[in-house]
């Protein structure tokens, strides 16, 4: 049976740098957020993408939990979720005996710098530590938080914390990449990964943070309430 690694994240946490990571392996399968049109059905958000995932995903929750069902061939499947996209399913949907889950989080005050980007008004569905917390205490040992803070600035000694908590062999090709797309993009990739797109791999470097407006203080603290609680329990803490 194959073996499951679902990372939860946040939006702007570095989950898509980690699937190209994954990608590397010579062990592995990804995914990029399979449930994200059944998320975008159930929840009625709007998104930069909505039509085309709406379009091209699988969205009734039998479709799409039948998505992310290992292959015959897997020995390691990883599946990239945005931890919010969790929204209308029940734990044992996305649980199972050889699955291992991972949470990516990073701090507020980087987070809601860099999402107002894309999105001007963010929302605690957004932003997803609510929904990373909730996980973290569902999946209980069978959960490793990771910090976006640690992955930046040691990408490989992070990495290989992880993979040695997920039991998996290091391999060294999981520090770099080539540049351009992969084909296991999804179809929101160019409303969201054109830096990556032209990196090849991890360079080490310190992620900045940024004063928040003053209309986003209360949601920025209770987003930080989470981020604490879970870096209390992350792999680098």
């Amino acid at each position: 049976m194959a073996r499951v690694v679902a990372l939860w994240a946040g939006p702007r946490n570095g989950s898509t740098a980690t699937m190209y990571s994954f990608a590397q392996r010579s062990d592995t399968r990804v995914m990029d957020e399979p449930l994200f049109g059944h998320f975008l059905a159930h929840t009625g958000v709007e998104r930069p993408s909505r039509e085309d995932v709406l379009n091209t995903m699988p969205k009734s929750r039998d479709d799409v939990l039948q998505s992310i069902e290992p292959k015959e061939e897997d020995d390691v499947l990883f599946l990239k979720h945005m931890a919010n996209h969790i929204e209308g399913l029940a734990w044992h949907d996305v649980d199972g005996p050889k699955h291992k889950h991972v949470i990516l989080t990073r701090h507020p005050d980087g987070v809601l710098h860099s999402y107002r980007q894309h999105i001007a008004e963010p929302t605690m569905l957004d932003l997803s530590y609510a929904h990373q917390r909730r996980i973290a205490q569902l999946g209980g040992d069978d959960v490793i938080v990771v910090t976006a803070e640690s992955l930046f600035q040691e990408p490989e000694s992070t990495l290989r914390a992880l993979c040695l908590s997920l039991e998996l062999p290091w391999e060294p090709v999981m520090m770099t990449w080539r540049s351009g797309g992969r084909k296991e993009d999804g179809v929101w990739a160019k409303h969201w990964y054109s830096s990556l797109h032209a990196s090849t791999g991890w360079q080490p470097r310190t992620l900045t943070n940024a004063d928040v407006p003053s209309g986003l203080k209360k949601l920025r603290e209770t987003c930080l309430e989470h981020y604490i609680a879970l870096k209390a329990k992350s792999l680098n803490h």
